[in-house]
């Protein structure tokens, strides 16, 4: 039986396994690229490694604190396939089911001294919308990402990295055009910068 990818990495205490018959708007994958992108995924030892030297997507900072980083299923099926790597586990291309979904992780850094409660009213309740025009575009996945060493912890200064793992089904005319991303916090206050993210669906 077919799955949707399932990204594990050290940190991951969640993930989410969406099973999805639709076809979505964005490209999907051939088995050629599926393959091409578990090969690349092996070359690293850790899926945080890949993430942090070999991802190739669209890196916007949001706020001082607050970044987010969109890529395609390309690059979603090496992140999983380094993260199996890391595991001796193996990754059989025909177990996987590209979606042709956009992806984003919001990655957001503490800027205080936060108790796990605290950080948890104000950062996990975060979300991610685009705009397009007149049109809101919700997430269709959500994951919440915690490191192991943050529960029931005082997290200080930016040692507290929260990442948010969102996914969208847009179509490449959808981004033709500049979108708004919008982070809203937990609080209900509003982060919001213009983006390009043109031909950001296309795998090489």
């Amino acid at each position: 039986m077919k799955r949707r990818l399932d990204v594990i990495q050290v940190f991951f205490v969640m993930s989410t396994l969406i099973a999805t018959s639709a076809r979505c708007a964005g490209p999907i994958l051939t088995a050629e690229q599926i393959r091409a992108a578990i090969q690349e995924g092996t070359k690293y030892k850790t899926a945080e490694k890949f993430y942090d030297k070999g991802l190739k997507g669209r890196h916007i900072e949001l706020t001082g604190n607050t970044n987010v980083t969109f890529f395609n299923d390309g690059q979603y099926v090496a992140l999983e396939s380094a993260g199996a790597h890391q595991q001796m586990r193996e990754l059989n291309a025909d177990a996987i089911q590209a979606t042709g979904l956009l992806h984003a992780y919001v990655k957001i850094h503490a800027a205080e001294t936060w108790t796990f409660r605290q950080g948890n009213n104000k950062f996990l309740h975060s979300h991610l919308v685009l705009t397009v025009g007149d049109k809101v575009i919700q997430p269709v996945g959500e994951t919440r990402v915690i490191k192991n060493d943050s529960v029931n912890q005082v997290l200080t200064g930016k040692s507290w990295v929260i990442t948010l793992a969102f996914e969208y089904d847009v179509s490449p005319e959808d981004l033709i055009n500049p979108v708004i991303v919008i982070v809203i916090d937990g609080d209900g206050h509003k982060h919001q910068k213009k983006v390009d993210l043109k031909g950001i669906l296309n795998i090489d």
